[in-house]
């Protein structure tokens, strides 16, 4: 059944992307990437907007918040922009922060250069990287620039200024077919690594970016910073390619949520992870999430009796995770980009705060989590929808066992192929959940799996 299902899936793979080109995906594998750095393959990606993070929403209010940070256990911080915001076409009354008015200067609502470098010095301090969101397709319609460099900037048939998708009415696309842009643009990513000491960048919307662009200014940052991390948002390989360590993977986000509102059956996403990793360039590290800034809350979106599975699930995958402030605390209300609303930390939901801060430490304490190799098994059951694939490294094993369905699986069969069977006889793995349970590798069964349950069986060779 595997086979003929992967078949299936690289013929729709990618059709519904929420960013990309929709086409189905070529294969890519007979490339090989340069690795992301080690920091960022073993790390947890949380994402932090600094005017929702504290009720003050500036760099000192996210300061007087790290200890959380450092507690939950995640490696590195990205910061949505932090940039002077346009007030022509300003959405809401404060404005989105993807409208740059000014690629080399803070957002003084924010708070000052010295409170910035303070919030970069101390989250560096407590042993965690940051990496700082930039907006390289598009400015604010009032950027100074328009004045007097007004070819850096995109204009209609009417010589107008102008942008590709119509409802960003807040900014104007940079006209990347300009030399002296690209080259202010590049200097721009080596401004903020040389001047602040950041570790990397997220790069809004980067496939509506020339690859060109993007592989001399990548190779740059790469000189500049050797350990730089560089993830963008898109999903495409071919930016991969062109110097990005990760992109989004929006296709696995979308066929979650399928499957825990539509018919679509558990064993696709387990399914769906080893498509991708068989088609995508060599040592590829994508970005897997359950919610961003973009989407609804995890919580509303999966449920309280669902998202420990999906929780569970996601971390046990190969890629870097994302946590959006808040998801770790039960939030139900995703901040405006246009308002001042912070997340109520007030009301915080214990138990998914020591879920999230577990499965960080898991993925700290078995490298096969990190490093390890990604193995679907196969299932067979009565009824139900299940599936199971294996993690491994050299020194540490993991089977995962999920059932993302509000229906029990009954009578489910686990069967590795020979070579595993082989490489991994005489290995127990104990369920991290329930410490009595432990298990040969080999054939398992299971009476019964409950619905929206994820265990993770762990192990060392």
């Amino acid at each position: 059944m595997f086979i003929p299902l992967l078949f299936m899936l690289s013929l729709v793979l990618y059709c519904e992307r929420r960013h990309g080109t929709g086409k189905p995906l070529q294969d890519f594998s007979r490339y090989r990437i340069e690795p992301a750095p080690e920091w960022a393959r073993r790390g947890v990606l949380y994402e932090l907007y600094v005017r929702a993070f504290s009720p003050e929403g500036t760099f000192r209010g996210a300061m007087a918040r790290l200890d959380h940070l450092e507690h939950l256990g995640v490696d590195v911080v990205w910061l949505m922009p932090i940039y002077p915001i346009g007030q022509a076409g300003r959405k809401g009354s404060l404005g989105s922060p993807y409208s740059v008015r000014d690629y080399r200067a803070v957002n003084p609502e924010l708070g000052s250069e010295a409170d910035f470098r303070a919030l970069v010095n101390e989250i560096h301090r407590r042993g965690m990287k940051v990496i700082l969101d930039i907006v390289p397709n598009h400015s604010a319609n009032d950027h100074p620039f328009m004045a007097t460099h007004p070819d850096w900037f995109m204009r209609d048939e009417q010589g107008n200024f102008t942008r590709e998708v119509p409802e960003w009415s807040d900014v104007t696309d940079l006209n990347y077919d300009n030399p002296e842009l690209r080259a202010y643009m590049k200097e721009t990513l080596l401004y903020w690594v040389r001047e602040f000491d950041i570790d990397g960048y997220r790069c809004d919307v980067a496939g509506m970016v020339p690859l060109d662009f993007w592989r001399d200014a990548l190779a740059a940052l790469k000189a500049e910073k050797p350990d730089i991390y560089l993830l963008a948002e898109w999903e495409d390989p071919q930016l991969l390619l062109a110097g990005f360590h990760s992109d989004y993977d929006w296709t696995l986000y979308h066929l979650l949520k399928d499957i825990r509102h539509k018919k679509n059956r558990t064993a696709e996403a387990v399914s769906l992870v080893a498509e991708k990793d068989s088609l995508y360039p060599r040592n590829a590290l994508p970005m897997r999430f359950l919610e961003n800034h973009d989407e609804e809350r995890s919580l509303s979106v999966f449920g309280a009796a669902g998202i420990q599975a999906y929780a569970t699930f996601l971390f046990t995958l190969p890629g870097i995770p994302l946590i959006y402030a808040g998801q770790e605390w039960g939030e139900l209300h995703r901040p405006s980009l246009f308002e001042r609303e912070p997340i109520h930390w007030e009301q915080a939901d214990s138990s998914l705060l020591e879920l999230y801060r577990g499965l960080i430490r898991m993925r700290k304490t078995y490298r096969c989590f990190t490093e390890g190799r990604y193995q679907p098994l196969q299932c067979t059951m009565l009824s139900g929808s299940a599936g199971a694939f294996l993690r491994a490294d050299q020194h540490t094993v993991a089977v995962v066992v999920t059932n993302l369905k509000n229906r029990p699986v009954e009578h489910l069969l686990i069967t590795p192929d020979a070579h595993w069977k082989k490489a991994l006889q005489g290995v127990t793995l104990t369920s991290l959940s329930d410490s009595t349970d432990v298990r040969a590798f080999g054939n398992w069964t299971f009476d019964r799996l409950d619905p929206f349950t994820t265990l993770v069986y762990v192990g060392r060779r």
